[in-house]
């Protein structure tokens, strides 16, 4: 046996036994009091207000903070970055206009006010959440995740567990320098997989005009004379692409939208209704209802309290 060969068995079975540690520790942390303010400390470069927990399971429930969900209409957008690092179990989502493959040992980064749902879950996934803000010049550092994730090596396995550790410690400061280290690790590393659907670019160019179209007409029959194919292959391929229904996705869509304009101002709600594409204000309360089990004015007062 070749001390090659024995040298490779060892360089596995570290790797083994690094991502084993990351899941045990990620296991253990405790669910945040608080989803929008954590660890901080006094600057404007580095991320701030982290908050750190793990997810192992599906929860179905359609609102709250508690769970992920593949279960068709559970879309979001959150206000912060949040940054998943996929230890231990492969899936999919829909970020915006593209579904993105989601394998082990990986890391995606979601920005704020970006949507998103997950099409497929495993089931059985240690999945690590980092959410955080950030403000200033830093912010354009984190540009190159819009193209994807990126895969975790072993040196940033360890650059994982030191920010663990720090985070854990409770000291604000450090924290945000070890997950700085974290992302300074990353921007050489490799880009993470992400399968080819043959149907992606139709998908994505769907997604695309739902979301630049808000206000305008996006039934069947229209979004199909807008993409030049049968009602018949476009809901076909959407469902196939997406894995949600057209008719989910625009609705769902109109509905994050409307989130972020009850968030931002003083608008009439029968403004934002007819903005996101709603013909009435009941028909909008009555939808956003459903979804968030809250009313949009219900909605407004609880984001001015938390903001």
């Amino acid at each position: 046996m070749s001390a090659g060969f024995l040298m490779a068995i060892r360089q596995d079975h570290e790797k083994m036994l690094e991502i084993k540690k990351l899941i045990e520790t990620a296991r253990g942390l405790p669910q945040p009091d608080d989803y929008f303010n954590g660890l901080d400390w006094d600057g404007e470069i580095l991320p701030r207000e982290i908050v750190l927990f793990c997810r192992m399971a599906q929860d179905h429930r359609t609102s709250g903070w508690d769970g992920i969900s593949a279960k068709a209409g559970r879309y979001d957008q959150h206000s912060r970055y949040v940054l998943l690092v996929a230890l231990e179990g492969k899936g999919s989502m829909g970020v915006e206009t593209k579904t993105r493959q989601i394998h082990q040992e990986e890391a995606h980064l979601l920005f704020p006010h970006q949507i998103h749902y997950y099409i497929d879950l495993p089931e059985k996934f240690t999945w690590l959440y980092v959410t955080f803000d950030l403000e200033g010049p830093a912010r354009q550092i984190l540009e190159l995740w819009r193209s994807g994730g990126r895969k975790i090596n072993g040196h940033t396995k360890s650059l994982l567990m030191e920010f663990l550790a720090e985070f854990q410690n409770g000291d604000g400061l450090q924290s945000s320098i070890a997950l700085g280290k974290v992302f300074e690790a990353m921007e050489t590393a490799e880009p993470a997989q992400n399968k080819a659907d043959p149907d992606a670019d139709l998908v994505a160019q769907i997604k695309k005009y739902v979301m630049e179209n808000l206000e305008d007409d996006l039934a069947m029959p229209a979004l199909s004379r807008a993409m030049g194919v049968s009602e018949s292959y476009l809901r076909a391929v959407f469902r196939d692409g997406a894995g949600v229904s057209l008719g989910n996705f625009v609705r769902s869509v109109r509905l994050v939208r409307a989130t972020y304009l009850l968030e931002q101002g003083e608008l009439d709600l029968g403004v934002i209704a007819g903005r996101t594409g709603f013909g009435s204000l009941t028909s909008f309360t009555r939808a956003f209802r459903r979804m968030y089990e809250m009313t949009p004015s219900s909605y407004r007062k609880r984001s001015r309290v938390e903001a």
